[in-house]
């Protein structure tokens, strides 16, 4: 092999090592965004998120912290709510195309309907079972800033 066709070779290598690395990197960011996010909906998520981004000092925090658990318990509250209303309104809408579809399309309705069950409403909270608040434990009272 020549060195032309080393060279050629090697850079070749390296692009292709850095396209996986940007790929791998990109998937990461994109997931603890979305985590970050889906942790927003759980009353602890919600109040770590504020204290996260204001950083409030040990008398600030004292005072915040009812008005966060509070509200965080609201947050919680609309989610669930929202989540029961969005069922019911697909459900019916199930109930109302029925007739008008063919045996068929019924059934890929029942199976896109069946996959937003699994994926959006029979879990614990927006996250899920493995979403972000896994291995903590939800209990945990909130601790000083640091």
């Amino acid at each position: 092999m020549n060195t032309k066709s080393k060279y050629t070779l090697s850079l070749v290598g390296v692009l292709v090592i850095g396209l996986i690395l940007g790929v791998l990197l990109s998937g990461l960011l994109i997931r603890t965004r979305v985590r970050r996010l889906q942790g927003y909906y759980t009353e602890q998520g919600f109040r770590q998120e504020f204290m996260r981004v204001l950083r409030p000092s040990p008398d600030q925090f004292k005072r915040m912290k009812p008005l966060l658990i509070n509200y965080g318990q609201q947050n919680r509250a609309n989610m669930m709510e929202y989540r029961k209303r969005q069922r019911e309104l697909m459900m019916d809408l199930r109930h109302d195309l029925q007739p008008i579809l063919n045996p068929a399309q019924n059934q890929r309705l029942r199976l896109l309907q069946n996959r937003w069950n699994r994926r959006f409403f029979d879990r614990r909270g927006p996250a899920g079972p493995h979403g972000p608040m896994r291995g903590r434990n939800p209990g945990r009272e909130m601790s000083m800033p640091k």
